[in-house]
């Protein structure tokens, strides 16, 4: 399973170089969380996502699932996993073209059959 990470140009580089870090926040919640967001397909500004670099991870799905924050209508899958977990597999950054195709075929996959 790909997991997708978008961020910024100095954060990507900080993340290849010495793995991912958790964050904190409350996300919307009355309770604080910790841990990276990824989402199986890449999301943009539209879902939150901030930054001009997209990074993939193969993981194993029983890897993340336990940490997928379901939401109602949603047409996508997210995930708040820690830190130590995504780390334990490699991250890598999409050149333009491959993030390009990745998020047409996300594009695809969200419309559904017409």
């Amino acid at each position: 399973m790909t997991v997708y990470h978008r961020t910024t140009r100095e954060s990507a580089d900080a993340i290849l170089a010495g793995g991912f870090r958790d964050c904190r926040g409350r996300y919307l919640t009355e309770h604080e969380y910790t841990g990276v967001w990824v989402s199986d397909v890449p999301l943009d500004i539209n879902e939150g996502a901030e930054g001009d670099v997209l990074l993939a991870i193969e993981v194993t799905p029983e890897a993340v699932d336990p940490f997928e924050w379901a939401e109602e209508g949603k047409t996508y899958r997210e995930f708040l996993v820690p830190a130590s977990i995504l780390n334990s597999y490699a991250a890598r950054e999409l050149s333009a073209e491959e993030a390009s195709a990745a998020e047409e075929e996300s594009w695809r996959r969200r419309a559904g059959p017409c």
